[in-house]
This record gives structure tokens, C-alpha cells and sequence, in this order.
């Protein structure tokens, strides 16, 4: 008969210092990490150091602030030490892709929890960042769940940061302490990022834009000027739905204004959904524990 462990026994077994658990990982293997402001970065860092005595690594992510010099690493040993593979390319151009050398992988962003699970292509390890467990042992991925909930449950190892800044945030964004293999402990202030200046051409934009947007209207608003004048712009909407891959400040200002209220969206109605969250310290109190979200 196996024997039954609690998952906080587990969860104390499991437990490694930085450095021991990003000496798990071998030459040659492929690597995920947690995406934008979910990075985990004290794994991150340690992974950069890690990388001048290994060889062969790739990098698998989707969005990165470059917490840590990874790219810089890249370029230094010419893809041999470390290699990055990434799904967005955001508003790079071809000549910046050639000088970063990364490699760039078009598909649809639905398609990649996919492209995970079947393995064609192969994650070997997955640096993830999420929240204290709660009373059950479930620890929320927070700001990042987009693709990084499917590479937790695909990749061979599951490396996690566990802090206590990262919000824990309700939907299918949670990961089981059984279901992880290393815990690291490191409490850190996470990723911020502040909003886009202002601009004259992007608010004109914005202006026009607004006219076709009705009151109760269902929104998916990317990152970047254009959108977030779009936002300033509906200020006096009514009853607007959110249905989008990023949260941002802008979209908090207008829940508190009443002017996002999500009752007309017809499903999910009352909720805001999301698979990521990018911008301010408040906005990450925000999300933490609201039933809205």
C-alpha cells in the first residue's frame, strides 16, 4: 500500500535554496520561464549565472522584461551556451530579432498550451513564480498564467518561486503543491511596469476609435500608447466587459469608475477575465483575492 503525504509534509520535503534548484537542470535542455511580470526572477538571475557552466539551454517564453540579461548572455556565447525561443515578438523588427538572435516561433497564442502538451515541443523544465499556498495546498501563478499554467503541467521538472507578492488571483490560475517538484522560497518585489507616454497622434487615434464603441460593449484591448489613450477615451462609457490577455492600470481605473462593470457581457457575465496582468503595484492588490476577476 503506498504510503499517504500530506501536502505540506511534501511541500517542507520539497523545499531547495536557490542555487540547488537550478542546478537541477542538465546541458541541452529546454527551459520555460513564467512570463512578463510573473518572472520568476531570483530563478532567473541564478539561471543566467548557471548558464556559463552549461551548454546548449534554450529559453522558452512568451513575453520577458529582461529582468535578467539573458538575451545579452545569448548573444555573448553566439546561442551555444543559451539560446531564447520566444512566442511574441511584440513591436521588435527584423533587424533587432537578427541582432538578439532569438528565435522567433509564429502561431496563434491558443495554440501553444497545445504545442506543450503533445510534446512537439518537448519542455523540460519550468521556472514558474506563484503565491503561498492556501489551506489546501493550491498556489495561484497570479500575473502570468497565459501559457505558463500549461508548460507547469507539461514540463518534466516544475521549478517554483514561491512569494508572497505575487496576488493570488481566482479562475483557472492555480497550480497544486503536488503537482510541483522544487519549491523555492524567495519573497521579492515583482516586476512593475509604468504606463506609455502620452502621445498627440495615439490620443487622435483614440478619438476615433471611441466612436464605435457602444455602451455594454465586450472589450480585448492589447498593451501599448494606442490602447491605453483608447481607454482614457471611455471614460463616460457605460457598462463595459473586459475579455483580454492583459490587465493594466487602465482598465482598474475604469472598474473603479463604474465605468467596467461586465453585466452585459453575456459570459462570464460579472466577471473581468484575463490570462495576464502587467503594471503597477496597485494593480496587482487589486486582482489579489477579488471574486470580480
Amino acid at each position: 500500500m503506498a504510503k499517504f503525504t500530506y501536502w505540506a509534509d511534501s511541500y517542507l520535503e520539497k523545499r531547495r535554496s536557490v542555487r540547488e534548484a537550478v542546478d537541477l537542470i542538465q546541458p541541452g535542455q529546454r527551459v520555460f520561464i513564467g512570463s512578463s511580470c510573473g518572472e520568476p526572477q531570483a530563478l532567473v538571475r541564478e539561471l543566467a549565472n548557471a548558464s556559463e557552466r552549461c551548454t546548449g539551454l534554450e529559453v522558452v517564453r512568451l513575453m520577458a522584461l529582461e529582468s535578467a540579461p539573458l538575451t545579452l548572455i545569448a548573444n555573448k556565447t553566439k546561442g551555444q551556451n543559451l539560446s531564447i525561443r520566444s512566442f511574441y515578438s511584440g513591436s521588435g523588427k527584423p533587424k533587432s530579432i537578427a541582432r538578439n538572435k532569438r528565435f522567433i516561433t509564429p502561431l496563434n497564442l491558443s495554440a501553444v498550451p497545445r504545442l506543450f502538451r503533445s510534446r512537439l515541443l518537448h519542455v523540460h523544465v519550468a521556472l514558474v513564480q506563484v503565491s503561498p499556498p492556501d489551506d489546501f495546498g493550491w498556489m495561484s501563478l497570479g500575473v502570468s498564467v497565459d501559457i505558463t499554467l500549461a508548460a507547469a503541467q507539461s514540463a518534466d521538472l516544475v521549478i517554483a518561486q514561491v512569494n508572497p507578492k505575487m496576488p493570488r488571483v481566482l479562475g483557472r490560475s492555480v497550480i497544486h503543491v503536488n503537482e510541483v517538484d522544487i519549491i523555492v522560497e524567495q519573497e521579492e518585489p515583482l516586476i512593475t511596469a509604468r504606463a506609455t507616454p502620452e502621445s498627440e497622434s495615439a490620443n487622435k487615434i483614440a478619438g476615433h476609435i471611441k466612436r464605435f464603441i457602444e455602451d455594454g460593449s465586450t472589450l480585448q484591448i492589447s498593451l501599448g500608447t494606442s490602447p491605453q489613450a483608447v481607454l482614457l477615451a471611455l471614460s463616460e462609457a457605460n457598462d463595459l466587459g473586459i475579455h483580454t490577455q492583459y490587465l493594466t492600470d487602465d482598465i482598474m481605473h475604469l472598474v473603479s469608475r463604474g465605468v467596467i462593470t461586465n453585466r452585459e457581457k453575456g459570459f462570464n457575465a460579472g466577471k473581468l477575465i484575463a490570462s495576464s496582468a502587467i503594471g503597477s503595484e496597485e494593480l496587482y492588490e487589486f486582482l489579489n483575492d477579488n471574486p470580480g476577476i
